[in-house]
């Protein structure tokens, strides 16, 4: 017999039993699972066929825990795994793996949830809220319920359910409350100003589809704000508050002012004198020198009132006089 026919026998055997040296099982010292179950198979690679099974149920969405050498050798002992490097300061971390419901998601379930949002812009903001760890293939994680919408104030709140419990009341359900803020045509400022600042035609623009909280009410953009004065600083793109401004006062109480009258082809004009301080375009009383008459009329500048012509005059007694000293000092 030749040397390699005496040799070949013997190598077929060494390499026969290479394949069962393969199948030693190897520790996965970390691993990511998706169902609510570990599996043998996610502490160990390379088991036997039909060796794998459920071991006991997987940490919370997003949570993980440790399983300790001691612990991991037990469990290859009790499920007969050949696990050649087995130590008790080894150890392997399972996380399961979890999708983070965040604001955006809740904010977008909201506006699906709520009626008669209409087809313009719709703006939610969220109260106190917290996320929301699911499980990653969870399609449907929550249910929202008990929906209550005031559509005049946009306060609305809801009962945010888990489809699938945890069994923890504290984290299976919890209140969700906030705003919708629908869109609005508000005036707003086209850049940051300071307080006193008087207001001119470039400052302000009409915002068609507004959805900021506003607040208070908002002028629109059907509002002459031209000429009025700011109370405090504002910023670019901030609505325009009744709150805001304050007429800039034009003409003073006392003044000597020109009265004019206008109607079709004719004007006349008549001496008075201003009985309330006034702001442009506002609509103070004023005394007619000559008929002692008081009359209603537009501000038109610091010297003169346009009279409005629809308003019915009244004498100069001390009880009219009173009424007005006391509305202008109410602010009426």
């Amino acid at each position: 017999m030749s040397l390699r026919a005496a040799i070949l026998p013997v190598l077929a055997a060494f390499f026969a039993v290479l394949p069962m040296a393969s199948l030693a099982a190897t520790l996965r010292t970390a691993t990511t699972v998706t169902s609510d179950s570990v599996r043998l198979s996610d502490l160990f690679m390379d088991l036997e066929p039909g060796q794998d099974r459920v071991l006991g149920p997987a940490p919370l969405p997003g949570n993980s825990f440790v399983v300790g050498g001691r612990q991991l050798i037990a469990i290859a002992d009790q499920y007969g795994v050949d696990w050649m490097d087995q130590s008790a300061t080894a150890q392997a971390t399972v996380t399961r793996s979890g999708r983070v419901l965040d604001r955006d998601f809740f904010i977008h379930l909201v506006k699906q949830s709520l009626p008669d949002l209409g087809e313009g812009p719709v703006t939610v903001e969220l109260g106190d809220f917290h996320p929301m760890t699911v499980a990653a293939d969870d399609a449907k994680p929550v249910v929202l319920s008990d929906v209550d919408w005031d559509q005049k104030s946009g306060r609305f709140s809801a009962t945010v359910y888990r489809s699938h419990p945890l069994g923890d009341i504290t984290q299976d359900s919890f209140l969700l409350t906030g705003v919708v803020h629908a869109a609005q045509r508000v005036l707003v400022y086209t850049h940051a100003l300071s307080a006193g600042s008087v207001i001119a035609a470039a400052d302000v623009r009409v915002d068609e589809s507004y959805t900021g909280h506003t607040g208070s009410k908002a002028y629109t953009g059907d509002t002459d704000v031209e000429g009025m004065t700011l109370l405090h600083s504002v910023v670019v793109d901030e609505p325009v508050l009744e709150r805001d401004l304050r007429r800039t006062i034009i003409m003073h109480k006392g003044d000597p002012i020109m009265l004019s009258y206008v109607a079709p082809g004719l004007r006349l004009s008549a001496t008075g004198r201003a009985l309330e301080d006034g702001g442009a375009g506002q609509y103070v009383h004023a005394l007619n020198l000559a008929s002692k008459m008081i009359l209603t009329g537009r501000v038109v500048n610091g010297a003169e009132m346009e009279v409005d012509t629809t308003s019915g005059a009244m004498p100069s007694d001390g009880n009219a006089l009173r009424r007005i000293s006391a509305s202008s000092r109410s602010g009426g």
